[in-house]
């Protein structure tokens, strides 16, 4: 079979090619781990620097503790509106706060972060903001991190990120909107809902949906044992504009 139209010339069919596994098991039960969120998502604090909407690869620390009538959204390359009426759509530290409370996790690590991943540099976010965001969770004694993105991008560079942090022994799950990116890229490990961007972590003040899909994907880590495994979650949500 020829995959070429002329001798020398580049192959005319596109074959993504996957990065290297990397895995870092869970040797911890849930109600013993601490857990850290991570978002391409563009989430910050209102008092902090909004992202550059052109493309950013920096990143923003966030408190754990943060109350989420606090935090906004500076993105450019998906719908806002959902985050806007709740940022547990996208950014799910109220329903974190809950599972500690509930004991169905044991803690959560001080800090969270939030970049903006759409049209971020990807050698820098491979080589300086992921290796940076992994050092402060292991700093933190972090177990878990659990990631979402916004926009294909966000997906792309949300991916990079869970890598980073994966490679330095802290299990990771990415809870995507669009999981063939996040599949591609070289997730660990992925969980997904019937949801739109913007909306990863479930409808906007659906408290219900958005602990189902925080649980559903915590009790899949415990499950998956091999690197790339993904889980579809049961839960459908659309976005009307």
């Amino acid at each position: 079979m020829n995959l070429t139209t002329a001798r020398g010339m580049k192959s005319e069919i596109y074959a993504p090619v996957t990065p290297p596994p990397v895995w870092a098991p869970l040797t911890k039960p849930l109600k013993e781990c601490r857990v850290a969120f991570l978002t391409a998502g563009g989430i910050h604090l209102k008092t902090q620097k909004p992202f550059n909407l052109a493309g950013d690869y920096t990143f923003r620390e966030i408190p754990s503790d943060t109350p989420s009538s606090e935090l906004m959204c500076s993105h450019g390359g998906f719908d806002n509106s959902d985050i806007n009426k709740d940022v547990n759509a996208m950014f799910p530290i109220d329903r974190l706060r809950e599972l500690v409370k509930e004991g169905f996790i044991g803690s959560l690590s001080p800090v969270f972060v939030g970049f903006m991943g759409g049209g971020g540099n990807v050698d820098k976010f491979r080589e300086e903001s992921g290796p940076a965001i992994a050092e402060i969770l292991k700093k933190e004694k972090t177990d878990i991190a659990i990631l979402t993105g916004g926009c294909g991008t966000c997906h792309r560079s949300a991916t990079i990120v869970q890598r980073a942090v994966e490679a330095v022994g802290i299990a990771t799950i990415i809870i995507a909107a669009l999981p063939p990116i996040a599949k591609q890229q070289g997730a660990p490990r992925i969980a997904a809902a019937h949801v739109p961007i913007g909306s990863n972590a479930g409808e906007p003040n659906n408290k219900e949906m958005q602990t189902a899909i925080l649980k559903d994907s915590l009790n899949a880590m415990t499950k998956m044992e091999h690197f790339g495994e993904m889980i579809m979650l049961p839960y459908e949500y659309r976005h009307n504009v």
